[in-house]
């Protein structure tokens, strides 16, 4: 216990001081092998048993404070950068740990984020792990990101299936497969990631990067993959800051923001062009049952969001659901919910007058595709049901739930509606007048 407690009192000094230090790994781009970026990775003081990120963060969890560290980190690695004076071009990689998702900027490194906020080319790394504890807290600093035209990274992509639903859910711009994480999974994993992987690059335009990349073969194996860039010893290792860079021939691309990523009142918003329906009760579950038991495939990780609306959880139904797949996120909406309705399942409480009462759905996303089946009650009744299984839709709509999901820990309530963006219409007298775009928020919550 005492080494526990020195260790607290050290990285809370370390934190007070921002004492850490940052090196970085060159990402190259395959086809040119010139460097187009630059991951950061943050130390501890040298010399001390919290050098290395791993037990840095570690003691910072003990002490309870990783969300100040990951900023303090993050500040670190935006200073270097601008303080270099490197090409504007050149793209900054940073990790971002999933419990500083909707922690505000310490108020002492204000200014350094926001000169990177103004002349830094970033992308943002998150992986499953932030899905799960904070999916508002993702979806939201996925939004802050794509406001400032930053970009979005999925790290850790190897490991097992779970990663694979967030590449939708964030909009990946590019996706990181660890060579080594992808050697030690399962092969029909492996097989089922690379897959995933090589299809969500081809659909969107999202640019694969290898990591660890130690030989020549693994250098030939990432371009048989069709990687357009690398990191690894291999290429370059992890080191102080280059004191010369040349301007990238190609940037690393971003790709182009969904139309469905627009914050809404309801997911009917986001199918308005969908067909609906009239639907006795009995036949929507059935429907949604047919869905469920299509979308169970071995070793399979999905995201699955239940609705239930004012209507309560009801175990009897719930019984009649698969059960094969252990969900990377698992959420019931509705009001008056147990606190968890089925092992596995969060709930996800809602106020009677909340406008997402009024919907009962069933949303899943998976390795193969996604689909959303959306039902609210007509006057007689019966309901009114669209089905989409347009994947764009469907991302769009757990977009859209995924911002109201509380993180980990807390009561529970949904989080409040977020900020419905006003288009304004066009005076009639000027039917080709173009509508504007919807205005965003910055970082720290500036009209941009």
């Amino acid at each position: 216990m005492e080494a526990t407690s020195t260790t607290t009192t050290d990285i809370g000094a370390v934190i007070d001081a921002r004492a850490v230090t940052v090196v970085f790994q060159p990402v190259v781009d395959l086809r040119t092998m010139q460097v187009a970026g630059l991951e950061a990775f943050v130390r501890g003081p040298e010399g001390t048993e919290i050098e290395r990120p791993r037990e840095l963060f570690a003691a910072a969890a003990a002490a309870g404070r990783v969300a100040e560290l990951d900023w303090v980190a993050r500040a670190a690695a935006f200073r270097a950068v601008l303080d270099a004076n490197l090409p504007p071009s050149l793209s900054v990689f940073v990790n971002t740990e999933p419990g500083s998702l909707s922690t505000e900027c310490p108020a002492d490194l204000h200014a350094e984020v926001a000169r990177a906020e103004a002349q830094l080319r970033v992308f943002v790394e998150v992986n499953d792990r932030a899905l799960v504890a904070d999916p508002a807290g993702l979806v939201a600093a996925v939004d802050r990101a794509r406001a400032m035209g930053w970009g979005v990274a999925v790290d850790d992509v190897g490991s097992s299936r779970a990663p694979i639903v967030v590449l939708p859910v964030v909009h990946a711009d590019v996706v990181k497969v660890d060579l080594g994480l992808l050697r030690e999974a399962p092969q029909t994993d492996a097989s089922a990631v690379l897959a995933a992987t090589l299809r969500h690059v081809e659909r969107t335009g999202a640019a694969l990067c290898v990591e660890r990349i130690e030989t020549d073969a693994d250098l030939r194996w990432a371009r048989a993959m069709g990687a357009a860039f690398g990191q690894g010893r291999h290429l370059a290792p992890p080191g102080p800051l280059p004191e010369a860079v040349t301007a990238p021939w190609s940037p690393i691309p971003l790709v182009a923001p969904s139309a469905e990523d627009a914050p809404v009142r309801s997911p009917f918003d986001l199918v308005c062009d969908g067909q609906p329906r009239r639907v006795e009760r009995r036949h929507f579950l059935e429907l949604a049952r047919m869905l469920a038991f299509g979308s169970i495939a071995p070793g399979a990780a999905p995201v699955v969001l239940v609705g239930v609306g004012r209507s309560g959880f009801d175990p009897a139904v719930a019984a009649s659901f698969p059960d094969g797949a252990m969900p990377v996120l698992y959420v019931m909406f509705g009001t008056d919910l147990p606190a968890e309705p089925l092992p596995g399942l969060r709930a996800v409480c809602l106020d009677h007058d909340d406008p997402l009462a009024e919907t009962e759905f069933l949303v899943q996303i998976n390795e193969k595709g996604a689909s959303a089946l959306l039902a609210r009650s007509l006057p007689d009744g019966e309901l009114e049901v669209v089905l989409t299984q347009d994947r764009e839709v469907a991302h769009g709509i757990a977009r859209h739930l995924a911002r109201r999901i509380p993180p980990l820990g807390g009561d529970g309530r949904a989080l409040p509606l977020p900020e419905v963006w006003e288009v304004a219409e066009p005076e009639p007298d000027l039917p080709e007048a173009p509508t504007p775009e919807p205005r965003r928020r910055g970082v720290f919550g500036r009209r941009r």
